[in-house]
């Protein structure tokens, strides 16, 4: 199924966004790190004390909370990963978060998409279908992943499966609308394959929100789509540069290019610590007066 496109007027406005996971697809601590006493690696060692908590992280995941014009908060689901159950888990409860309304994927890896199937509990105790906005990349890897999600006729009849109602992106660069909000795709580079051709990932804006947690080049073709936008969320592995994702540096370039009100940079390895990142930010505040954040599992910014 095609998303719909937007109508004359997208009513809803973003209430708030929840971190609910701001590391890579092993997440941190990185197991090796604490059951061997890698003495090479502080982040993980560091992650489990309490004063170093923020550097304990789950799958990059993002929750958009939106004021729809019917009065209900709605919750959008931005990646549903390996670890997506003890985050919601946790950020749930807190919140009082009660339904999952909506889902983007933004590209086929497992830290992306391999929670899908914990959705089960949120369609069978509240009886719903939650749409589901993917490209076709995306929804092919999910379908050779979890047949029965895509084709419930392919169920074994071992158990429930959720109801997910799965809506295919077409054109990545197109508007679509998505519980009132107006949504616009950003295809950006996320690697390359082996014969050289790229691997794609999408990123989305809405409102002057632009997230894009997996990146390693933002194509021309993309960059018109994020210009403008207040708040920008972006890719920041660690401080040097990798073949799928921004380093921090890189990230940085990306600020300075589209001067956003605020960055928010996430989706960190174990060789970047969350306090050195906060230090910097002071230090780009003062000599550039640009506000550069680090995200941590939980966080919370009110739009």
């Amino acid at each position: 199924m095609v998303p719909t496109e937007i109508p004359e007027l997208a009513t809803s406005r973003v209430r708030d966004i929840i971190f609910l996971g701001t590391g890579t697809s092993g997440c941190i601590p990185n197991l090796p790190c604490i059951t061997e006493n890698n003495p090479r690696c502080k982040v993980c060692k560091l992650s489990m004390t309490d004063e170093g908590r923020k550097n304990r992280r789950r799958n990059t995941s993002l929750l958009v909370r939106v004021d729809h014009p019917d009065g209900r908060v709605r919750n959008i689901l931005i990646d549903c990963g390996k670890s997506f159950y003890e985050s919601a888990r946790d950020v749930f409860l807190k919140h009082n978060i009660r339904t999952v309304d909506a889902v983007f994927l933004t590209h086929g890896h497992a830290d992306a998409v391999f929670g899908l199937d914990d959705l089960r509990q949120w369609t069978m105790s509240l009886d719903l279908k939650i749409p589901i906005y993917c490209d076709r990349e995306t929804l092919s890897t999910v379908a050779q992943a979890f047949p029965y999600l895509v084709d419930t006729k392919k169920a074994t009849g071992g158990g429930e499966v959720p109801s997910l109602d799965f809506h295919v992106i077409e054109e990545p660069f197109r508007p679509f609308e998505c519980l009132g909000l107006e949504i616009q795709p950003l295809r950006v580079e996320h690697g390359r394959y082996s014969d050289g051709r790229p691997f794609y990932f999408t990123g989305f804006r809405f409102a002057d929100i632009s997230y894009i947690s997996d990146c390693s080049r933002i194509p021309e073709e993309t960059r018109p789509l994020i210009a403008g936008s207040r708040l920008l969320i972006l890719d920041a592995l660690k401080w040097t540069s990798h073949p799928s994702h921004f380093g921090y540096w890189d990230a940085l370039e990306e600020v300075r290019h589209f001067r956003p009100d605020r960055a928010i940079f996430t989706n960190f390895c174990h060789s970047i610590e969350h306090t050195e990142m906060e230090a910097m930010g002071l230090k780009l505040k003062q000599e550039e007066g640009l506000t550069v954040d680090p995200a941590f599992d939980g966080m919370v910014v009110d739009i």
